[in-house]
């Protein structure tokens, strides 16, 4: 086995595993082939090269010398099955050779992987060790100690590193290695090879990949005395000299620092880790090309550990930094970039260590929180304020860079001491504030205990220079004050009113100008790495996250501002799901995203009006950009959309509110300027290119809580929405011209369901606004080429249709004049039918009628509506002899509209759903209105029904269409209701043939289909519940005897058992289930 087949098992494994097989076109079966060809390849390796026999042989040669010691003489021939096997593996003649150094580093996992499938066992730990030395160096990087001017490329690097740690994660999952015993008996062999390992990867740092992170995590799980005496090189080529940029590089970056500070916790020795790390952190070294030191995942790995430490070891950390401070930095910081960068640097990490300290209160002990309040003096007078000193010279042009470097540093130490500072003094009573003695002095608290005012002047003037840390921390001062003022100030005098207006003012200006950039960079959420691409996304961050804090205390046009801001920066598609390689960030499109769909943005009142104002502004710009006259014209037809301020519309209202309910003055105004319009030639026409826009304004809409807004919002933006929706009348309708239609209506829907809904009737009649959306949709449907049955043109349908008939049920819940709303409904219905029969004729031949559906699916919507008005009685207070009137003349409107689309040969196709639905629903009307027809019975004489011939055609064709109709779900169900209530009415059943019958053959054919979806069964199966339950109730003997004997010879549909044959079982279907639940057999 292993001098002919080891080297091709190896090979061809190679190739499967690389895919070279599994390219384009082959689907997911050559996958799944490869895969278990390379199963039967590991197997075929493991029965041959490592046979449960040959454990002797492989115990002489890895571990023969301290044997043979024991024993007399030398054995006469010495077996090496794994030196054999390293001699072919290595030999380079089997394949090409730029393939020979991958089949070796990847076989070596297999191989090292089957040795301890075959051999390990408890006893066999150091044997199985053994082999791992033999196997490692047979990897390249294994020689690169012996070869140093040697090199390798980054994806050779990446080969053999993910060797070994499939190597090393083998040895740590095995428990191959234990300390003590590798001590005692061996030497230390397993420790000396690992820290080799070791060696090798520290001096060849290769921070591009993430498997040397992961490499080094596992070998300090195995001891932490492995890299120990490396650990300052480790921190620096592992973390702070690391150039880290991929996503999956920093999580395996992330993970070995939170195993290092996991380890060494465990040990009670992280401050000693920490003095290496600020030791390493104040090396010699050019600082500008570092990276930020604490960056998300180094962060979050200490900030972990740091809320698992006791509190004297933070404070060991706390006072490290402190001494760092002031032995090596305070005294070469003049004029020295390169301190200035070590001076933001340790600045990062004693900010991380003051804000991750475990929270002191008054439990805490007294001397632990003496030793705090101690440092947190000694923080202030011999860091923050010196560092401070050092911005009052003003230095030359060439010191720019040293300036900024500073005022960070000396900023984001008095914004963490400020922070601290007031937490401690919440947290514990012990803790005695030097702010607290400031804001007895003065009014309200000042920036920092000590700091003199002037000395704020000069670093506002100069951070406003540049966008950099500096003014972040700058800001947060300042919100730290106007929260310290609110909690400590029980009543507001006016100075301190006019200071958090001002505060809140500088906060909000001091990024003014970063939120207009084009470009900026996301941010990671750390303190420590807000820089001059970053600021303005941590800027319009700290906004939104304080709006609560900040909005009281701003004028009227700040909040327009924010408002502006918070639309320009939302994302006007559909945001798609992040990848999970994409680093999780905060950008100016999330911030403002999340604030958009938060539920405390309707409570912040005067944000979320600017908004909805700075949002209505942008579509009316649009629809008047698609202006076809002058703006002058423009606001004297459709004036709703120039008003800027939303008083207006209230006062608008309040005018027209004054009118009678009769009145047809000003509350029929705005109806008859949309209605001349439309009749005439609309104003405003609208391209692709502004449908698109418009789209995803309101894909922004569709997030505020349109139920909830406030009247004159609520009427703005109904007259803004239908103006919207009726502005596609006469263009050429596209695809994206039904789905903008389709998200107005929608949008409209929603509005109509708040609370405020009734204040456009007071503007508005129903029957108007009825009239408007007909007019409109009338003509434009004519223009889509769509068939009647297109998924999309159903949606739409079925939207339009929830509109209209909500609209009506309020105005019967709001008794909204009735009969003079239901009269002109019906009376403009009437008149398009002229229309639509015009429209349908023209379109016989080719097109589908779309005009005729939509017709339809409005006249089904008002019968369903007056269908129960008119039943009961009760509700009406007004001229309830007249409803039913019109309810008879709907339905006549609509029977004579069903006649023409169910002309046979009309179409190629089965009856769409809409038109199922409509009959259905006439078929329903017509029976609350006659229920005498239940009670007749076939045989008997009986004036036939005025619809009997449609209805009895309807049942025609669905006999015969049933199951093509059941490949839709929507169609199908309205078939059946339709079914349902036919079955019902004995006074319809045709004379020819019993309906029992015909209905059940008809769906057992619909069963025994076996093209049927099964999640399309699923979802019919109540329906087909609710026709078997009336067809039993009402049916003879004789049907119940032809049902059961139906069920029990399974209805011929064999199809149905064969899976559950093969899977070993014979449920019930689910439909003979329906029927032996209807018939009381179960």
């Amino acid at each position: 086995m292993t001098g002919h087949l080891l080297q091709p098992c190896l090979i061809l494994r190679h190739l499967l595993s690389g895919g070279t097989w599994t390219q384009a076109g082959q689907g997911q079966v050559p996958q799944v082939l490869c895969r278990e060809v390379r199963n039967k390849l590991e197997a075929v390796l493991r029965g041959g090269v490592f046979q449960p026999d040959m454990l002797s042989s492989y115990t002489e040669e890895l571990l023969g010398q301290q044997q043979r010691d024991t024993k007399i003489g030398t054995p006469k021939s010495l077996l090496t099955p794994l030196d054999t096997v390293v001699t072919r593996l290595l030999d380079a003649g089997h394949c090409e050779l730029h393939l020979h150094a991958t089949i070796v580093a990847t076989s070596v996992a297999v191989l090292y992987r089957l040795f301890l499938d075959s051999y390990l066992k408890e006893g066999n730990q150091f044997l199985c060790f053994q082999a791992l030395p033999r196997l490692f160096g047979c990897l390249r990087i294994s020689h690169l100690q012996e070869e140093p001017g040697k090199a390798m490329s980054i994806p050779d690097w990446t080969t053999e590193l993910l060797v070994v740690e499939q190597l090393l994660s083998s040895v740590a999952s095995s428990s191959i290695y234990n300390v003590a015993t590798d001590r005692i008996r061996h030497g230390e062999a397993q420790f000396h090879f690992y820290r080799g390992v070791a060696e090798l990867l520290i001096n060849h740092p290769q921070a591009p990949v993430p498997a040397w992170f992961r490499c080094l995590k596992i070998l300090i799980s195995l001891n932490h005395l492995i890299l120990e005496p490396d650990l300052d090189d480790l921190l620096s080529s592992a973390w702070i000299d690391a150039e880290v940029t991929e996503f999956r590089t920093k999580k395996a970056q992330e993970v070995l620092i939170h195993t290092l500070f996991q380890t060494y916790a465990k040990l009670r020795q992280v401050p000693r880790l920490f003095e290496e790390l600020l030791g390493v952190i104040c090396r010699p070294a050019a600082e500008a090309l570092r990276q930020p030191v604490l960056a998300a995942g180094p962060s979050a790995a200490l900030c972990a550990c740091l809320l698992e430490l006791p509190p004297s070891q933070v404070l060991d950390m706390w006072s490290l930094v402190l001494d760092k401070f002031q032995s090596l930095i305070l005294p070469c910081l003049q004029s020295d970039v390169d301190m200035a960068l070590k001076s933001l640097s340790l600045s990062s990490l004693l900010h991380c260590v003051m804000f991750n300290m475990p929270s002191l209160d008054s439990s805490t002990p007294l001397p632990v929180i003496r030793r705090a309040q101690c440092m947190m003096e000694r923080v202030l007078g011999e860091l923050v304020k010196p560092l401070l000193a050092f911005l009052l010279d003003t230095p030359g042009p060439e010191s720019e860079l040293w300036l900024q470097k500073v005022s960070d540093s000396a900023l984001l130490l008095s914004y963490t001491w400020a922070q601290v500072d007031a937490m401690l003094s919440l947290n514990c009573g012990q803790y005695c504030s030097v702010a607290g003695t400031q804001l007895e002095i003065s009014n309200y608290p000042s920036l920092l205990p000590g700091v003199e005012a002037r000395l704020w002047k000069k670093v506002e003037k100069f951070t406003a220079q540049s966008r950099s840390l500096g003014r972040y921390c700058l800001e947060q001062l300042y919100l730290q004050r106007m929260r310290r003022t609110l909690m400590q100030t029980s009543s507001q005098s006016e100075q301190v009113l006019q200071t958090l207006r001002c505060d809140a003012a500088y906060i909000l200006g001091s990024g003014r100008g970063s939120l207009s950039l084009r470009m900026t960079a996301s941010w990671d959420g750390q303190v420590g790495t807000v820089s001059a691409s970053t600021y303005p996304a941590a800027h319009w961050h700290l906004l939104v996250s304080n709006l609560p804090i900040l909005i009281p205390y701003l004028c009227l046009d700040d909040v327009r501002y924010l408002a502006r801001v918070l639309l320009r920066t939302l994302p006007t598609s559909q945001a798609q799901g992040a990848s999970a390689d994409e680093e999780p960030s905060i950008t100016l499109e999330r911030v403002s995203t999340s604030l958009l769909h938060s539920p405390l943005f309707p409570e912040v009142q005067s944000l979320h009006s600017a908004f909805l104002r700075c949002v209505a502004t942008r579509c009316s710009s649009i629809l008047c950009s698609g202006s076809q006259s002058g703006p002058g014209s423009l606001s004297q037809q459709l004036p709703w959309l120039l008003e800027k301020d939303h008083t207006v519309m209230a006062h608008w209202e309040s005018r027209f509110a004054k009118v009678g309910p009769e009145g047809v003055g000003p509350r029929g105004e705005i109806a008859q300027n949309f209605l001349s319009l439309l009749k005439s030639d609309f104003p405003i026409q609208l391209e692709d290119e502004q449908l698109g826009d418009l789209l995803g304004l309101l894909n922004i809409i569709s997030a505020l809580h349109l139920d909830s807004l406030l009247p004159p919002h609520h009427l703005h933006y109904f007259l803004l929405l239908l103006t919207m929706a009726v502005s596609t009348q006469g263009r050429s309708c596209s695809s994206l011209a039904l789905q903008f239609l389709t998200t107005c209506y929608q949008l409209l829907a929603c509005l109509q369901r708040g609370r405020n809904a009734r204040c456009v009737f007071r503007v508005m009649y129903v029957s108007d606004i009825f009239e408007i959306v007909l007019t409109s949709l009338l003509p434009t449907s004519g223009g889509f080429c769509l068939e009647v049955d297109d998924p999309s043109w159903l949606q739409f349908l079925q939207v339009v249709g929830s509109f209209l008939e909500q609209l009506m049920q309020m105005l019967i819940q709001s008794r909204l004049s009735l009969v003079l709303n239901f009269g002109k409904i019906t009376t403009f219905l009437s008149r398009c039918k002229l229309h639509t029969e015009a429209a349908f004729s023209e379109q016989l031949g080719n097109q589908s009628p779309l005009g005729s559906q939509l017709l339809l699916v409005c006249l089904t919507k008002l019968c369903q509506v007056l269908g129960p008005l008119v039943k009961d009685r009760r509700q009406l207070q007004e001229a309830p002899a007249s409803l039913p009137e019109l309810l008879q003349q709907a339905m006549l409107q609509m029977a004579t509209g069903l006649q023409p689309c169910l002309v046979p040969g009309t179409r190629g196709h089965c009856l769409p759903s809409a038109l199922l639905s409509a009959v259905a629903t006439l078929l329903e009307v017509d029976l609350s209105q006659h229920p005498d027809w239940v009670g007749i019975s076939q045989g008997m004489d009986r004036v036939v029904p005025t619809n009997a011939a449609l209805y009895r055609s309807v049942y025609s064709r669905l006999l015969l269409e049933l199951p093509a109709l059941a490949r839709d779900t929507l169609s199908f169900q309205a078939a059946l209701q339709f079914l349902t209530l036919f079955f019902s009415a004995p006074a319809l059943h045709p004379p020819e043939g019993p309906v029992f019958v015909s209905i059940l053959h008809a769906v057992r054919t619909v069963l025994a289909d076996p093209a049927i979806p099964a999640l399309a069964a699923q979802d019919i199966e109540p329906h087909l519940g609710a026709l078997f339950t009336q067809m039993l109730e009402a049916g003879t003997m004789e049907d119940f005897g032809l049902v059961v004997q139906s069920v029990l010879q399974g209805l011929d549909i064999r199809h149905v058992w064969t899976a559950d044959m093969q899977a070993g079982t014979l449920p019930l279907p689910a439909w003979q289930a329906h029927i032996l639940s209807a018939s009381g057999l179960v």
